[in-house]
């Protein structure tokens, strides 16, 4: 199976390739980072930011995979290494082909004081001139330099946001890493999801605030190591309405286990161990689906395995009615050790 929402996923998961590199290089020393916003920065440093956040962005529009690798820090830019971003390019260029780019933000992160092999936390706390608000980010293993993070929107039929890592080298900035992100999910941006979640919550509608908490989160943030004192009010707000199930977290070592009820048929008393409880927009951003993790035993009869996915997931919609509602599809990946994840997909309609 090769459905274009996990065609879109695995490309998008693609986005922390080249810093994910960065974490080789390694020892525990913690050394300070500073942040520097563009209201305060130089007005070299933010043209230049901003300049070459916006040549790799036209790049990435016109599916340039050379340019971009020309336009690459030195450790990524060898054709094994970029492979992967080149790979992303293509799928980004697709997406945003006919839109109008911006750039919207940029950030000076300068972290010349840490030592190279440091394996710690590079956290920056990048305080927003005039207001309370600030936007944190914190990269793992980060080596010495000056960086800079800045932000493209592509605005068009379906908005995204590029989002680059770029670190200064010889007085060019160079890329060190590309986070693209949909700015949409069925029609609805992040603000939207965030408003209905509160909503939902109010109404008793835990799970459905849940999952519609967590795609305003998804699509609000920049890329995964970066936060913002509006996005922590986000998270307090969903765990705060949090179904009492889910207060103590979910996943691989604390699943939420729902055992199938009578309308299930055979499955009938059956237990299912989910690991994760999410939602995620289509390849055409045109849908929002539940995405869900269950833990498998055994992947070796295909048949059996997408059978019991399907079961499991028409037990977790009969004990929570309410994730009927806004959701196209669900998705469930069968999650065994030692296999590629087994995924299932259903329309939601056609569940009994």
């Amino acid at each position: 199976m090769s459905p274009e929402w996990n065609r879109v996923s695995r490309a998008v998961a693609r986005t922390g390739a080249l810093l994910a590199l960065l974490l080789t290089i390694a020892s525990p020393v913690m050394h300070s980072q500073t942040c520097t916003t563009q209201a305060k920065m130089s007005v070299a440093i933010r043209t230049g930011l901003s300049d070459a956040a916006l040549n790799l962005a036209q790049s990435i529009q016109d599916g340039d995979a050379v340019k971009v690798q020309a336009a690459t820090i030195a450790e990524f830019s060898s054709a094994s290494a970029f492979a992967p971003t080149a790979a992303l390019v293509q799928s980004t260029s697709a997406m945003v082909a006919s839109d109008t780019l911006r750039v919207t933000q940029v950030y000076e992160l300068d972290a010349r004081a840490r030592r190279s092999g440091d394996t710690s936390d590079a956290d920056f706390s990048c305080a927003l001139t005039g207001t309370t608000s600030e936007t944190d980010f914190s990269i793992s293993g980060l080596p010495p330099g000056l960086y800079g993070f800045a932000m493209v929107e592509a605005t068009g039929d379906r908005p995204w946001l590029l989002s680059f890592l770029l670190r200064q080298d010889d007085d060019n900035w160079k890329l060190a890493g590309f986070y693209p992100r949909t700015r949409t999910a069925a029609g609805h941006d992040g603000l939207w999801y965030w408003t209905s979640a509160r909503a939902h919550a109010k109404a008793k509608e835990l799970w459905l605030a849940w999952v519609f908490y967590g795609e305003a989160d998804e699509l609000l943030r920049p890329a995964n190591f970066a936060t913002s004192t509006n996005l922590d009010r986000l998270r307090s707000e969903q765990h705060a309405a949090a179904p009492p199930e889910l207060i103590g977290g979910i996943g691989p070592d604390n699943p939420l286990v729902v055992k199938a009820g009578d309308s299930n048929g055979a499955a009938a008393g059956a237990e299912y161990r989910f690991t994760s409880i999410a939602a995620a927009g289509s390849g055409d951003s045109k849908q929002l689906n539940l995405i869900l993790h269950v833990r498998a035993d055994n992947l070796n009869d295909s048949a059996a395995a997408k059978a019991r996915s399907n079961a499991a997931a028409k037990a977790l919609l009969d004990a929570h009615k309410e994730l009927r509602q806004g959701l196209h599809s669900v998705w469930v990946f069968a999650d065994s050790a030692g296999h590629e994840p087994l995924v299932t997909e259903q329309t939601i309609s056609d569940i009994p």
